[in-house]
């Protein structure tokens, strides 16, 4: 069954997934309220432009984390060199469930991330 809407993924998802993407899908409506959320490959996905490539954020549950992916490998790397309990994946970091001391940090680059990559499509 593929996944429409929010609700759906919600869900969908595990307890521990729920609360952890809940509450980021409420830091991201907090932080970008003219952004709404789009269901792309079967998770939440918030676009800085019309279009993937201009840059977007997306969350996603699984067993034991929850991961918070980028359009941006470099994303990625520097936030695995700032957080204590992260790892990566592709394109995206995990963030194991109960581990949410490197949350504060995660927030603040998705912030200064999506702003620069707002910034850089209105410059285009």
């Amino acid at each position: 069954m593929a996944i429409g809407s929010i609700g759906e993924y919600l869900q969908s998802i595990n307890a521990e997934g729920k609360t952890a993407v809940q509450n980021f899908i409420d830091f991201m409506r907090d932080s970008f309220p003219e952004i709404h959320p789009k269901i792309y490959y079967s998770m939440p996905m918030w676009l800085a432009g019309k279009k993937m490539k201009q840059g977007y954020v997306a969350v996603s549950a699984a067993k034991s984390h929850y991961s918070v992916h980028f359009s941006s490998e470099q994303a990625i790397a520097e936030l695995i060199s700032s957080t204590t309990h992260c790892k990566s994946g592709k394109r995206c970091i995990n963030i194991p469930y109960g581990k949410d001391s490197d949350l504060a940090i995660i927030e603040d680059y998705i912030v200064r991330f999506l702003n620069h990559e707002i910034q850089n499509i209105k410059v285009d």
